[in-house]
């Protein structure tokens, strides 16, 4: 995201680094939260990837949650963005379980080229004042989710803004599995965020830990990153990305 209040750390001063993480990392397909027009004009110069998603608006609070892949390698084979509320649609405060600003979850169902494997990746932007908002948006998800392919793997990731003693938590880790939690090889803090706006200094434990990745039965957890790489002592974000090597079922 992008805000007056970033200062040095406007996306004019981190674009560059922002694209060595992921040119470095050299992931297969991303899922962006928080992403601004002109954010999502400079990261689609990428030539190696494309991307989906729709905004949540249509006014200056537009954010997208798209989903990057690399073209060469996936092919996608469906796609779509819903809303987080009861009405399916960027609605009425109150029908969205008064969240502060609409929320959305944008999805795809991918084949893997070369062997012709496919899965489902979800990735969502939770509401970060209602609890309640949360917690329904949570249920929204795995009543979405339950009705996919059996046996398919499915990758559900976002910024959820809450910690794992939250309701939402509960219901996502009933359903699926926390990949940092079980992951047998594991890098970095447990920890994702370095709160509202960019601090660059703090101890681990004063970081928060609200952006996850869960996934079904159906794929095999190799290893796990969170990336806190800094480009002369500053963050590229103000959260830190989570990684996933998985072998598809």
């Amino acid at each position: 995201m992008e805000t007056p209040a970033d200062g040095e750390d406007c996306w004019n001063n981190r674009k560059d680094n922002i694209v060595k993480i992921i040119q470095t990392y050299d992931f297969d397909i991303m899922g962006l939260q928080e992403v601004k027009e002109n954010q999502l004009k400079d990261l689609k110069k990428m030539p190696e990837y494309t991307y989906f998603g729709l905004g949540r608006s249509n006014d200056n609070s537009n954010e997208y949650n798209p989903i990057f892949y690399k073209k060469d390698k996936l092919n996608l084979l469906e796609f779509d963005t819903f809303w987080l509320s009861k009405t399916q649609i960027n609605g009425k405060k109150e029908d969205r379980w008064n969240a502060d600003y609409p929320r959305i979850c944008t999805w795809g169902r991918f084949q893997v080229k070369q062997s012709g494997k496919e899965f489902y990746v979800f990735n969502t932007h939770f509401d970060h004042r209602s609890e309640e908002a949360r917690y329904q948006s949570a249920k929204l998800l795995s009543q979405k989710i339950s009705t996919l392919e059996f046996e398919t793997p499915v990758f559900l990731l976002g910024d959820f803004n809450g910690e794992t003693n939250e309701r939402f938590y509960q219901i996502l880790s009933h359903e699926w599995r926390n990949v940092v939690e079980e992951s047998p090889y594991h890098v970095g803090p447990k920890k994702t965020c370095t709160g509202v706006g960019f601090n660059h200094e703090l101890k681990w434990d004063e970081y928060d830990w609200i952006d996850y990745i869960f996934v079904n039965n159906h794929s095999i957890i190799n290893k796990t990153i969170i990336i806190t790489d800094q480009f002369y002592g500053r963050y590229p974000s103000d959260h830190f990305a989570v990684c996933l090597e998985a072998t598809l079922g």
